[in-house]
């Protein structure tokens, strides 16, 4: 075997203890199972079972894992929820950044058991909720602080708000929040999240576990107190004049390219009811508008509650930047799609699936971390961010001098064996881009393995 190939192995054999040595299953046999399996799915994220166990006996031993009642998807995760914890602790400001996505099984929903509705209520699938650390300014991500996979329950038309609290998709985002707890002394945790969150029992969740919030407000009835009178604090608030402006850059949508727009800033502090108390909740808001957008396209318009004061312009633009690293959550759940292929598992049973993401939702985060380094140290030599074997196939692939390949030049790489054609005008490639292309250069790396395996005249675990 290659001292390349080895050197691969070693470093995901050393990534995997790190994060499932810890694993508490109560059977020491299934714990050194899940770093096993850690291991073999971090050397190749998106292929299949059979292909990242490279052998019969292991893949039973993988599915007989995935049998096991004793794992659960939330304690295989639990070691690196407390790392990503500790490490957040150590910081003076960490957000808080939370999301939830379908996971679309619609292909399998006639044989996988245990799915619920999604989309329009005809599709099959699972709903799962992602909390990430990220620093703000440099949106490093330090890793996922919790996260929850579960079934959406058919209540046969019965509108979200009439179902019992229990029942309700919103109770995640506080069951999380309220999971995660208070910072320490230290610290000081900001949730960052988009407008599902907008109910006032969220953000006192918030303020009880000692845990700020920079979120989006969407509801037109949403009301604020001025006087003795309750207004519409959306009406309200637009009456305030602008005092800074910005420009952002818009994630690309479904059906809209991203672009960049002019937006205008105003600020202030208001006070929100609580309902069924006398007691009061006071925010600061920030509001951002576009005066003018292409035609076409919506413009944007953003309400922000903030439980940090703003007092200034330069303020009300970090709260405006917050909010948008909440997409990091966005590219987070794209990996786990795309980087892992977990959506085209076809595992029969939603409680393997369950099972497997705690396995694999801990390999998005690596592979994220591993992009973010490519962008905030550019100039680095690529072995920092990728193996030797990684970075000799792809120089090999692409035509590139190997000690000359830095960890932007080889991500960019990748992206060109995903279909990105690196023109000055396309800017930097997209996350679908760039996981095509890993795809690609797992597969050569897959095809190196295994030239070495047979040039040796012996198997490669």
């Amino acid at each position: 075997m290659s001292e390349a190939i080895q050197g691969q192995m070693v470093e995901a054999r050393k990534w995997a203890q790190e994060q499932f040595a810890a694993v508490s299953l109560g059977d020491v046999r299934l714990e050194r199972r899940a770093v096993t399996l850690g291991e073999r799915m971090a050397l190749s994220p998106a292929a299949s079972l059979p292909q990242q166990m490279e052998g019969h006996s292991s893949l039973m031993a993988a599915y007989r894992f995935l049998d096991n009642a004793q794992v659960r998807h939330e304690t295989l995760e639990a070691p690196h929820w407390r790392q990503t914890r500790a490490q957040a602790a150590e910081q003076a400001r960490v957000l808080l950044v939370q999301d939830i996505t379908i996971l679309d099984y619609s292909r399998y929903g006639d044989t996988m058991v245990g799915l619920g509705p999604v989309g329009d209520g005809r599709g099959k699938g699972l709903m799962l909720h992602s909390t990430l650390a990220v620093l703000p300014g440099t949106r490093q991500v330090m890793g996922l602080m919790h996260q929850q996979v579960f079934e959406r329950k058919p209540h046969h038309g019965a509108k979200p708000r009439s179902r019992p609290k229990a029942e309700r998709e919103s109770r995640v985002w506080r069951e999380s929040v309220e999971a995660i707890g208070a910072p320490g002394a230290q610290s000081q945790w900001v949730v960052v999240a988009d407008s599902e969150t907008d109910h006032t029992d969220f953000l006192l969740a918030c303020r009880a576990q000692g845990l700020h919030f920079n979120v989006r407000l969407w509801r037109e009835n949403r009301l604020m107190i001025q006087g003795e009178e309750r207004v519409n604090l959306f009406e309200s608030v637009r009456r305030w004049d602008a005092q800074v402006s910005k420009s952002i850059t818009l994630a690309a949508r479904r059906g809209q390219k991203a672009r960049e727009a002019r937006v205008q800033v105003s600020f202030g502090q208001v006070t929100l009811p609580v309902p069924r108390s006398e007691a009061r909740l006071t925010v600061w808001i920030v509001h951002a508008w576009e005066e003018d957008a292409p035609a076409g396209v919506e413009k944007v318009e953003w309400f922000l509650a903030s439980s940090l004061a703003v007092e200034s312009g330069s303020e009300a633009l970090e709260r405006l930047e917050w909010y948008t690293t909440r997409w990091v959550v966005e590219d987070y759940h794209q990996c786990l799609k795309t980087g892992c292929a977990i959506e085209h598992r076809d595992l029969e049973q939603a409680a393997r699936i369950k099972r497997l993401l705690g396995l694999l939702a801990v390999v998005a985060v690596r592979l994220l971390q591993l992009r973010d380094k490519a962008r905030q140290q550019p100039d680095s030599p690529a072995s920092t961010i990728a193996d030797p074997l990684e970075v000799a196939i792809l120089a090999a692939k692409v035509g590139a001098p190997v000690a000359e390949m830095t960890a932007v030049t080889f991500w960019r790489g990748v992206a060109r064996l995903g279909g990105f054609l690196g023109r000055r005008r396309d800017g930097d490639p997209g996350w679908k881009t760039l996981w095509r292309g890993w795809q690609q250069l797992q597969l050569l790396v897959e095809g190196a393995r295994l030239s070495a395996t047979l040039s040796n005249g012996a198997t490669c675990v």
